[in-house]
C-alpha cells in the first residue's frame, strides 16, 4: 500500500461503517474533496488525513503501520514529520507538536534513522518547553548521536545548537562543550546559512550567559552586519544586543536595540511578548516604573492570549517584583500567593516565595524565615547563574533576621561558594 491508495482505504472503511460521503466530510472538508480522495485524484493534508481516519475509527498509528509494510521509504511518516517541523520553524507550536509526538510514541515498526532523529528533535522541544531538562537532554543527545551515525553535519550542528541553547537559559557554563563544537562545525563545513547564523547567535547568547558581555556585543555586531538575515535572525540579534548593552549599563543603546525588534513582531507570536518582557526589565533598571508596568502588563496580556503559561507566570513574577519596588505590597502578595497555590512549575513557585518573603519583611513581618530557608534549599540544588542570584537575594533577607546557629551552619557552605 502507498499514498496513492489512501482513497481506496477511505472508500472501503466508509462503506463498511456504512457512511455517506457527506457524513464523512462534515466539519472536515467538502463532499467533493472526499470524492476526489476516493478516486485517487487527490491526497489531502496530513491534518485532514488524521481527522478522516479518526471518524472512520482507525488510529493514525494503525494507518502508519499498515503503510510501512509496503512503503520502505515511510513516506506517510515523512509527511507527518515534515508538517511538525514546519509547525516548529514557523510558530514553535508546542501544543500541536506535543499532541502528535504523544501519538507517535505508539509506533510499532522500525523507523528510519533520519526520521528517528526528527522524532528525538521534536520530543526534545516538548520536554524543553515543559522544563523537563534531563528528559530534553536525553532526547537531544539521541538526536546528536544519530546525526553522527549518519555523518550529517548540518543535522549534527543543529542538534548541538539546540542543546546548547537550552542550557544557556538554565546553566550557561554547562553549554560550553556543545556550543564550541557546533561553532567549529559551521566554521569548517558548508552548512545552510541560516543554521550558521543561528549557531553564531547561540554563541553570542552563551558569551552573554557567562558574563562576557563585550565579547557578546562584538559577535552580535558581526551578525548584524550581514546583508542577508532572516527576520527571525534580525529579531534575535537586536534582542540579544539589547540585553548585552543593558548588562553593561548602556541603557540608551539597549532601548534602541529593543525598539528595533518591533519591525519583526509579525513573524512570530512570541516576539512582541519577548520585547515587552525585556524592555520592561530595562525600564525597571532605569527606575522608569510606570513604563516598566505598562510593558510587563502587555507581556502578560500577550502570554494569556497566545496560551503560553510559562511566559504568563514570568510576567506575573516580574509584576510582583515591580509592586515591591513601588511599595505596593498587597498587589505583590496577591500575585505571589496565586502562583504558589496554582503553578505547575517548582522554580516559579520558589521565585514567588522569595518575592513574597521580601513583601512580608518590608511590612515588618519576619515569620517568612521558614519560607526563605525552603527557597535557599531549593536553589542550592538548581543549576544556573540565576539560581545564584536568587540565593544572594535570600541571604540578604536572612541577614536581617537573628537566625538560630544550626540554621546558619547549614547555609555556610553555599554562602562561601557564592561570595
Amino acid at each position: 500500500m502507498n499514498l496513492d491508495h489512501f482513497g481506496q482505504l477511505v472508500r472501503s472503511r466508509r462503506e463498511a461503517v456504512p457512511m455517506l460521503q457527506k457524513e464523512l466530510s462534515e466539519g472536515i472538508c467538502t463532499r467533493s474533496m472526499i470524492s476526489r480522495i476516493e478516486n485517487e485524484d487527490y491526497f489531502p493534508h496530513i491534518t485532514i488525513v488524521e481527522k478522516l481516519l479518526d471518524r472512520l475509527g482507525m488510529p493514525i498509528i494503525d494507518w502508519l503501520e499498515r503503510m510501512s509494510r509496503k512503503d520502505p521509504d515511510q513516506k506517510a511518516l515523512g509527511l507527518i514529520l515534515e508538517y511538525l517541523q514546519e509547525r516548529y520553524e514557523k510558530e514553535r507550536d508546542y501544543e500541536t507538536i506535543r499532541k502528535w509526538t504523544e501519538q507517535l510514541k505508539g509506533i510499532r515498526f522500525e523507523v528510519k534513522p533520519v526520521y528517528r532523529a526528527d522524532l528525538h528533535a521534536l520530543r526534545a522541544f516538548v520536554e524543553d518547553v515543559q522544563q523537563n531538562f534531563k528528559e530534553a537532554e536525553s532526547e537531544y543527545k539521541q538526536w546528536i548521536d544519530l546525526a553522527r551515525e549518519l555523518q550529517d553535519i548540518p543535522m549534527l550542528a543543529a542538534g548541538l545548537n539546540r542543546l546548547s541553547f537550552m542550557y544557556i537559559n538554565i546553566d550557561p557554563g554547562h553549554a560550553s562543550e556543545w556550543i564550541e563544537e557546533a561553532y567549529a562545525l559551521v566554521q569548517r563545513h558548508s552548512v545552510p546559512q541560516e543554521l550558521a547564523i543561528s549557531v553564531q547567535l547561540t554563541m553570542s547568547a552563551y558569551r552573554y550567559g557567562i558574563g562576557e558581555y563585550h565579547t557578546a556585543i562584538s559577535l552580535l555586531q558581526a551578525v548584524k552586519s550581514r546583508k542577508r538575515l532572516s527576520p527571525i535572525s534580525r529579531f534575535r540579534s537586536h534582542n540579544l544586543l539589547g540585553k548585552s548593552y543593558q548588562a553593561v549599563g548602556k541603557y540608551a543603546d539597549a532601548e534602541e536595540e529593543y525598539k528595533q525588534t518591533a519591525a519583526y513582531f509579525a513573524y512570530h507570536p512570541s516576539f512582541e511578548l519577548i520585547f515587552n518582557n525585556n524592555i520592561g526589565d530595562l525600564y525597571a533598571d532605569m527606575g522608569e516604573y510606570k513604563l516598566a508596568f505598562e510593558h510587563q502588563r502587555r507581556s502578560l496580556e500577550i502570554g494569556e492570549a497566545t496560551k503560553q503559561p510559562y511566559f504568563v507566570e514570568i510576567a506575573r513574577l516580574r509584576l510582583a517584583k515591580l509592586h515591591n519596588r513601588c511599595r505596593e505590597y498587597e498587589e505583590a502578595e496577591t500575585i505571589c500567593r496565586q502562583i504558589i497555590e496554582h503553578s505547575w512549575n517548582d522554580r516559579n513557585i520558589h521565585m514567588a516565595k522569595l518575592i513574597l518573603s521580601e513583601t512580608r519583611f518590608a511590612l515588618g513581618d519576619e515569620s517568612s524565615t521558614g519560607m526563605l530557608l525552603e527557597v535557599v534549599r531549593f536553589f542550592q540544588e538548581q543549576p544556573g547563574t540565576d539560581s545564584i542570584e536568587y540565593l544572594k537575594e535570600a541571604y540578604k533577607l536572612l541577614a536581617k533576621v537573628n537566625m538560630a546557629p544550626e540554621d546558619t551552619e547549614k547555609l555556610f557552605r553555599t554562602q562561601v561558594r557564592i561570595y
